[in-house]
């Protein structure tokens, strides 16, 4: 039977606009923006918290973020535009572009490093060789050319799977030199005016640093999170270099689509494919990479897709290519759990289409909204979210709402069956929402005998 992802998102929207303010705060990050993408359509954008923290400007969906690694996706995509005018092949010497590529060790020598190995980490090179990530020192030509030595070689290549920031670097070199153009001229003219790209830029400038949110450093004992100033990337652009905001990353992911004929503005279906396939365990559990894409699954969907840090920012965006089903999450703290909440949106999208008959009818409890709020008892906080007939209630800092949460089943006017998820909670209790005189929404909720008092928004 046909998956219902359109109710799927309706209903995990839902649960985002009252979790993501809590969530949050309980995290103690300054903001986030997520967008939901589905059929290439940018069907849910919305922005949380403070891009300014000190002078409470809020966050919206065009609030553009450094979205780092995330821009190795441009950067495959470019090599793929550039193998199907004939000017690359993937299996090309890098030191048949950049011929001052050269270092050799007992186990590798650099002529043998392909656009392929580099494109998909299998090139055994070093990740950096500098430590511009603490000090905001990137390189720029002449200094990526002197970093280059036998201490660039890690792995010999094709033997495992070794992430290289310095590799994709290179990649932006080649791009140079069989386009003719900069490499951010090319994806301006090639990727971001293309698919008309407003707010996204290859690397920061001058020009763009008002669209920019602030970025903030990670919690530290004793100290508040400081703000850290913007900085080029340079020679490193085509590794890390990138701003973008919601709708314009919706763009680059519909652009990726597999299922649409409409979708290969940039590159064809088959290199895409060949972009979107494993090519190496990256070691981490059930995780592959392609070429400039990571790959993994949730609830047994195939994800692509990338994440980014940078300094101030963690970025995420993803796609599921057989559904159409795209999902960003971009913060403005080097310490978020982004990736885990791209991960939960997925999973509350397919547990609602999976498990469609378990939430209802497509009719909501009558004055649905007098239950829904969050609440709190001594040893947590709750959130409860009207699901057509049902209600959902999960503590306000979980990563996935869905997977952690408890379904409320209506049994009398303000009594509700639990069906926890642990059966060290509530399962087969009741949920009792108890409400003053005169007043429209719940005070109080019984879980059981436990009493959560309603907090105010």
């Amino acid at each position: 039977m046909e998956k219902d992802y359109v109710k799927a998102i309706r209903y995990t929207t839902r649960i985002l606009d009252a979790w993501l303010p809590w969530k949050i705060q309980y995290d103690r990050i300054p903001g986030l923006t997520v967008g939901i993408v589905y059929n290439g359509e940018l069907v849910y954008q919305k922005g949380f918290g403070y891009a300014d923290v000190e002078s409470n400007i809020p966050i919206t969906p065009k609030t553009c973020f450094r979205i780092a690694s995330i821009s190795k996706t441009f950067t495959s995509v470019s090599i793929m535009q550039l193998v199907e005018q004939g000017k690359i092949n993937l299996d090309d010497r890098v030191q048949k572009y950049l011929p001052w590529f050269k270092a050799q060790t007992e186990d590798c020598d650099s002529s043998n490093i392909t656009i392929r190995q580099v494109l998909s980490h299998t090139a055994g090179l070093f990740r950096d060789g500098a430590p511009h990530w603490e000090n905001d020192k990137f390189p720029d030509l002449a200094e990526l050319k002197k970093s280059i030595s036998n201490k660039s070689f890690v792995f010999e290549n094709l033997t495992r799977f070794k992430y290289s920031n310095f590799g994709f670097a290179l990649l932006g070199e080649v791009i140079k030199q069989t386009s003719g153009l900069d490499y951010g001229d090319y994806v301006n003219k090639n990727i971001i005016g293309k698919l008309g790209m407003k707010r996204t830029a290859p690397d920061y400038n001058k020009e763009n640093e008002d669209w920019l949110a602030k970025g903030y450093s990670r919690p530290i004992p004793n100290k508040e999170r400081e703000a850290y100033h913007h900085c080029a990337t340079k020679a490193y652009a085509s590794a890390g270099g990138f701003i973008s905001n919601v709708p314009d990353l919706a763009k680059h992911l519909a652009a990726l689509s597999l299922r649409r004929k409409g979708a290969n503005a940039l590159v064809s279906k088959e290199s895409k494919k060949e972009m979107l396939r494993e090519y190496w365990s990256t070691g981490e559990e059930n995780e592959s990479y392609g070429l400039g894409f990571d790959i993994y699954k949730i609830e047994k969907r195939k994800i692509v897709g990338h994440g980014g840090g940078f300094a101030g920012f963690i970025t995420q965006i993803s796609l599921d290519v057989e559904n159409d089903i795209g999902v960003i999450v971009l913060t403005n703290t080097n310490d978020s759990t982004c990736d885990l909440i791209n991960t939960g949106i997925f999973e509350m999208i397919y547990k609602f289409a999976d498990e469609e008959s378990k939430y209802g009818e497509g009719k909501n409890i009558p004055g649905q909204d007098k239950f829904e709020g969050a609440y709190r008892a001594r040893w947590e906080d709750m959130i409860i979210v009207g699901i057509d007939t049902n209600l959902i209630a999960f503590e306000s800092k979980t990563n996935s709402p869905i997977k952690d949460g408890t379904l409320l089943k209506p049994k009398e006017e303000y009594k509700f069956l639990m069906e926890a998820k642990s059966n060290r909670s509530w399962p087969g209790e009741f949920a009792t929402f108890i409400f003053e005189r005169g007043e429209k929404q719940a005070a109080e909720v019984l879980f059981a005998t436990v009493p959560f008092k309603r907090l105010e928004d």
